[in-house]
């Protein structure tokens, strides 16, 4: 079974409202998929974990124009460019999403809640 990451998502999705293609919120929940909710932390100018659709809107407005996956592995840091913590945080995640037209990227966690049975990813 073909498993995409989840920084890929978000690199078509959020390039295709970056390109005026699709909504905000269109894009939100295309990148969302089966998992329960995306929220964004460390988004400048917010104080606390934000919503895909805010935080996408505040990409943009800080001048990102665009959004790439970086795919790296121990030894290899394919993509990679930003700084020592960012770097090691996407390679323990084994992916990010490098903005360009600002110096931000975005490294998924992945958390599970719930019963067994009932787990929301």
């Amino acid at each position: 079974m073909l498993s995409e990451p989840r920084s890929g998502r978000l690199a078509s999705w959020g390039n295709a409202l970056l390109a005026g293609l699709v909504s905000p919120d269109e894009a939100a929940l295309a990148v969302v998929g089966e998992d329960a909710v995306h929220r964004v932390e460390g988004v400048p100018g917010e104080s606390a974990p934000v919503g895909l659709t805010l935080a996408l809107g505040r990409l943009r407005g800080l001048g990102v124009s665009g959004l790439r996956v970086a795919l790296p592995a121990p030894g290899h840091p394919l993509g990679l460019s930003g700084p020592p913590e960012f770097n090691a945080r996407a390679l323990e995640a084994e992916e990010a999403a490098v903005c360009q037209g600002a110096a931000l990227g975005l490294v998924p966690e992945v958390s599970e809640a719930g019963p067994e049975g009932d787990v929301h990813v």
